[in-house]
């Protein structure tokens, strides 16, 4: 499978699924939430760590940042610190990015509601921020409990977030593919009437 191929895999499983295939590994807390109903975000990451409270280095990444690309957004794990709100998000949109991930929360949550623009943030606040410090741009952030680097596949929908470190790429989108389909018939069985204590070997557990 070429890289090109690799990238279409993971973008259009699940996260569930990817989760699954990478050995259960590489999920992020579920205290980041889908913060737009309906959408999914898939893309390598494009890395921002920024000083609690100072968004100028999301401003820089959102210039910088490459058409597709996620940002992931290290700004120090609180909810009363924003790092995202309605005008960035639009500029991202604009450029092309495939959304933000941000251990902060973010800010005029009807206008990114209404580009449909997809964030994973720790929630909204009303507060503003600083733009005095120059921050760090693709070096490695730790995001809801996981270590992103560049480059990193991050993929997220309604269920949470997933990372895919960059070298295990083709690896987990072969899993991956296999999972999906052991889903599909687990559902067939399902449908045909199967009970769960045949179809996962539960008999001993029937006393």
């Amino acid at each position: 499978m070429n890289i090109k191929a690799t990238l279409k895999t993971l973008s259009t499983l699940p996260a569930a699924t990817i989760y699954e295939a990478s050995g259960k590994h590489g999920d992020m807390s579920p205290a980041l939430r889908q913060m737009v109903p309906g959408t999914r975000l898939a893309g390598p990451a494009f890395t921002v760590r920024c000083l609690p409270g100072d968004f100028a280095a999301v401003l820089r990444a959102i210039d910088r940042a490459q058409r597709g690309e996620v940002l992931v957004i290290d700004a120090g794990g609180s909810e009363r610190v924003t790092a995202l709100g309605g005008t960035s998000s639009l500029a991202a949109k604009t450029r092309g990015l495939a959304g933000a991930v941000l251990n902060a929360a973010c800010r005029d949550l009807d206008e990114i509601r209404a580009l449909k623009f997809p964030v994973y943030a720790l929630g909204t606040s009303v507060r503003g921020t600083l733009k005095n410090h120059p921050g760090w741009l693709q070096v490695p952030v730790s995001v809801g409990g996981t270590v992103v680097h560049p480059g990193d596949f991050v993929i997220g929908d309604a269920d949470g977030v997933v990372v895919v470190a960059k070298r295990r790429l083709a690896q987990v989108a072969k899993k991956a593919l296999a999972q999906k389909e052991l889903e599909r018939g687990k559902e067939q069985r399902v449908r045909a009437g199967e009970k769960f204590v045949k179809m996962f070997h539960l008999e001993a557990l029937e006393g």
